[in-house]
């Protein structure tokens, strides 16, 4: 690549491809430059970005997150990772909170980077996006909307102010218990507690229909069609 950095762009986000040869100090300098160099197209996006080609600890994770944010007017909402179904999903999400903001239904989105467990209560009072596993006997709870980027297999409560209108989402969906605002879900099976299934999971959205939660599978065509209280519901 040329130089230490390189920046390609995709729907609601930046993969920052990194040299693994070249000193950290450099790739910061190299990465601010050309972010101060592309100022006028990124504008105040708010995306997810992943660095690529090189493992970075945390600490080096959050140095480069600061590089971005100080040196554009871009708003990082969370580190997406290398897979592309997380990236796609993280993608629609924002598109989700955007639509929310600019229609005032949303507070604010609290990202959690770390899995629930040890039977901990989280509770936010607007969305809350969390990459890692929600474990059984755990309970996350939102004013706003729940999304969960891996398995949900735990308590989730949305919509905890009453808005009927909040979804919840998960890459692996088959939680303890489901509430929005207040009303319960009725599953036909006992979930089952492996919280790793060999089988590729379907990501799927809970959500009301009327006075009933229902759980709609999350396709390549799904938040197209999607229509708050008009998606057809499927078990």
């Amino acid at each position: 690549m040329a130089g230490s950095v390189l920046i390609k762009s995709y729907n609601r986000g930046l993969s920052i491809h990194l040299d693994p040869d070249a000193d950290m100090d450099v790739i910061k300098e190299d990465l601010a430059a050309k972010l101060k160099e592309s100022a006028a197209f990124f504008k105040d996006a708010t995306i997810a970005v992943s660095f690529e080609d090189r493992d970075v600890d945390s600490r080096t994770e959050r140095e480069l997150v600061n590089v971005i944010t100080s040196s554009s007017s871009i708003k990082v909402a969370c580190v997406a990772g290398k897979n592309k179904l997380v990236q796609d999903m993280i993608t629609n999400a924002l598109d989700q909170l955007e639509f929310r903001s600019e229609v005032k239904m949303d507070v604010e989105m609290q990202v959690i980077k770390e899995t629930i467990k040890d039977g901990r209560v989280l509770e936010v009072p607007g969305s809350l996006l969390i990459l890692g596993d929600v474990y059984p006997g755990t309970a996350v709870v939102a004013g706003g909307d729940i999304i969960v980027y891996g398995a949900l297999r735990g308590q989730a409560y949305a919509g905890n102010n009453g808005d009927a209108g909040r979804i919840i989402c998960a890459l692996d969906m088959n939680p303890e218990k489901l509430r929005i605002a207040g009303i319960k879900h009725k599953p036909k099976e006992k979930p089952k507690w492996t919280i790793r299934s060999k089988s590729q999971p379907v990501p799927k959205m809970a959500h009301l229909v009327e006075t009933e939660i229902v759980m709609s599978t999350i396709d390549g065509d799904f938040w197209k069609r999607f229509n708050y209280g008009s998606v057809t519901g499927e078990e």
